[in-house]
């Protein structure tokens, strides 16, 4: 869902339905607790789906003529100009002969999905699609994807897609892929694809087998720019310590001090700047940030690796953060009020508890900088007796008055250890800052 789409859903109220809706997304939630481990960003973005991991491609005008000219040249990859728009990186990737072709198929009645294109480092991995649609009125998604190497075994990677769903005949699309540590992407996989139509669940999932030449991409070995620098911005500390620069993404790698009395959720804009001015951005498409160990994350950027520019400076537009002490959010199940909360920007307007299922609204006002954009409030749900439950929704939206938004979230208790008297959950972002901001030379 895009964010300013987000704008139309509403508050949810518990249906009759429930059960329906609690195993739809217990199913899909499984999935995202088998890798929560690993990829803790699939989470970002969580919106009315059930845990699903959707990623909506946001499109730019931002190819150059000369890539344009260049890709689209080349039989069959007009298909994929329209999604390297957003990203310089890509493109360029897309010219140094990055991109594989596939043309691998799978049909059930009415509906084919093809994976056209692939590109792919040692880190990243793209597969352009196809769905042809040869249902009338009939509206068709790609649901989800498994991938499995040649021995039958899923292998470990993260994947983000889009799930909207559209009754056009033909659509084009991607998935992104990405590999963790030292994950290889092995030389031949199966993909197994399962698809929606009309929003209901397809199986069995079609099988694609397709191969992928490594030596494509194995001669751009990754580029390190060592850094050590601190930074402080009002009083909390933080170090970037290297770049590591792939021919499909840049990787900025940043520790946090943890005698810091705040929470760092994010950078607004993070971004990688060079001599003449040209920015180098996370925009929109693939996951932008993971976990790196302790007080570590990894923030993913548009890559450089053909640019080679002589001087880079980082900077940042706006640094998201609450105090420690203050990221649990804590409700009063019996009164049905915040106990814990950064500030009054966050009310507490609904909590219903039916059985083992709690839904949960609230009000956020936000300053004007973050009315069109909407986050996730958190996930990880427990109460004061050690019960445990899954996330099995969520919804936000705006009304006439944009500076206030509203959450909804529903949970399911998976245990029974007693009445709670008190429920809490950290915090997943906030619209709160620090006080300025930083700009370092890095290169």
């Amino acid at each position: 869902m895009r964010e300013n789409d987000k704008k139309n859903a509403g508050p949810f109220m518990i249906p009759t339905e429930i059960d329906h809706y609690i195993r739809k997304g217990m199913e899909q939630a499984k999935e995202l607790r088998q890798n929560r481990s690993r990829h803790r960003w699939i989470r970002v973005g969580s919106s009315l789906v059930a845990c699903l991991f959707i990623f909506v491609f946001i499109f730019s005008v931002r190819l150059s003529p000369a890539v344009a000219a260049y890709v689209s040249s080349i039989p069959g990859m007009e298909k994929i100009v329209e999604f390297l728009r957003d990203d310089k990186g890509l493109q360029l990737a897309a010219e140094h002969n990055l991109v594989q072709h596939i043309g691998a198929s799978g049909s059930l009645e009415g509906v084919t999905f093809t994976i056209d294109h692939v590109l792919a480092d040692e880190k990243r991995m793209l597969l352009f699609y196809t769905l042809k649609n040869d249902l009338s009125g009939k509206e068709v998604a790609l649901h989800k994807i498994e991938l499995f190497d040649q021995s039958g075994k899923q292998w470990e990677y993260g994947v983000s897609w889009s799930s909207m769903g559209s009754e056009d005949p033909v659509i084009r699309n991607r998935i992104d892929i990405h590999i963790e540590g030292a994950t290889e992407i092995p030389d031949s996989m199966t993909a197994k694809v399962t698809l929606a139509i009309d929003n209901l669940e397809q199986k069995p999932p079609l099988k694609i087998d397709f191969a992928v030449d490594k030596n494509k991409f194995k001669t751009f070995e990754k580029k390190m720019y060592p850094v050590m620098k601190e930074v402080t911005v009002d009083g909390q500390r933080f170090t970037i310590e290297q770049i590591a620069v792939f021919p499909t993404q840049t990787e900025v790698s940043i520790r946090f001090d943890p005698a810091n009395i705040k929470h760092v959720f994010d950078f607004d804009k993070l971004r990688l700047e060079d001599e003449k001015g040209e920015t180098f951005a996370f925009w929109g498409n693939g996951v932008p940030v993971r976990d790196n160990g302790e007080n570590g994350r990894i923030y993913n950027l548009e890559s450089i690796y053909f640019v080679e520019p002589e001087k880079l400076i980082l900077k940042a537009n706006g640094i998201r953060a609450v105090d420690k002490d203050k990221l649990q959010i804590v409700i009063d199940a019996k009164a049905g009020t915040l106990t814990n909360v950064p500030n009054d920007r966050l009310k507490l307007t609904a909590l219903r508890q039916v059985d083992d299922v709690v839904g949960m609204d609230f009000s956020l006002k936000v300053p004007p900088q973050d009315k069109d954009s909407h986050i996730s409030l958190g996930y990880d749900l427990t109460d004061d007796v050690g019960n445990e439950y899954d996330y099995v929704q969520g919804s936000t939206h705006s009304t006439d008055d944009e500076s206030i938004q509203y959450y909804s979230m529903l949970f399911k208790r998976k245990t029974n250890k007693g009445t709670p008297t008190s429920y809490s959950f950290p915090l997943s972002s906030y619209p709160e800052r620090l006080q300025g901001t930083f700009s370092i030379e890095v290169k």
